[in-house]
């Protein structure tokens, strides 16, 4: 089966989101990184104690420990709540993508706080959101960027575009990299429910002014479209 990596924090949603895997993804073996006075011990996991560093330094770590063992893995925050459908409505999306023979790069879940392109609101002809359902959450979007709080990513996927040792805009780099190699990315129809912003603070501004030395070091090419400078 396909391991779901984890890294925490503060650990403030993780025992939620362990319960719901415990039920609605009992099969699925977990990757857990933290520190150990928020990390507790959990049955069908593999522990992996440190500091906190980024967001970027901290999932690399756990995801190369998954895939050492797994051709793919699911990438999940620790401030998600997984639904009876999630782990198996977005593997079967991903199977269903594969049709397409296309190079796979991520694969994410919808949720109720995400990014406008993978919102259950989002409103594809208005470019809105809306407080009404929309059919075409039932289908699989293509997409540009995808933000991974609970997405595929393959072993080869991966080692194309590994997280940048930031917090925010880590998830935006690595999708643009693998843009540039001929991935494609998918929103799928499993949904999670979202807590939100408890992975790396709350603080926007702060965190979006901490990634822009980075981005403009290493990637100059995606400050304009990041940043708008």
């Amino acid at each position: 089966m396909i391991p779901i990596c984890i890294s925490t924090v503060n650990g403030k949603g993780l025992p939620v989101l362990l319960e719901s895997i415990k039920q609605y993804a009992p099969e699925a073996f977990v990757y857990l990184r933290g520190t150990e006075r928020v990390v507790s011990g959990y049955k069908n996991a593999r522990l992996i104690f440190g500091e906190p560093r980024n967001f970027g330094d901290d999932y690399n770590e756990v995801i190369d420990d998954a895939l050492k063992y797994a051709q793919a893995c699911i990438v999940c925050n620790d401030d998600v709540v997984l639904t009876p459908t999630s782990y198996q409505r977005l593997l079967e999306d991903v199977e269903v993508i594969r049709e397409l023979e296309v190079n796979v790069g991520w694969v994410g879940a919808r949720s109720d706080y995400v990014r406008p392109m993978q919102n259950i609101r989002y409103n594809p002809d208005g470019d809105a959101l809306e407080m009404c359902r929309f059919k075409s959450e039932q289908f699989i979007r293509h997409a540009s960027a995808i933000a991974p709080i609970f997405a595929y990513i393959s072993r080869d996927a991966w080692h194309h575009g590994r997280f940048p040792p930031i917090n925010w805009f880590s998830d935006d780099v690595s999708c643009a990299d693998l843009n540039n190699q001929g991935y494609e990315h998918f929103v799928s129809s499993a949904y999670v429910h979202h807590i939100g912003s408890q992975t790396t603070g709350d603080d926007s501004k702060q965190l979006v002014a901490a990634s822009v030395p980075w981005v403009k070091e290493h990637r100059p090419q995606y400050a304009q479209r990041f940043f708008g400078t």
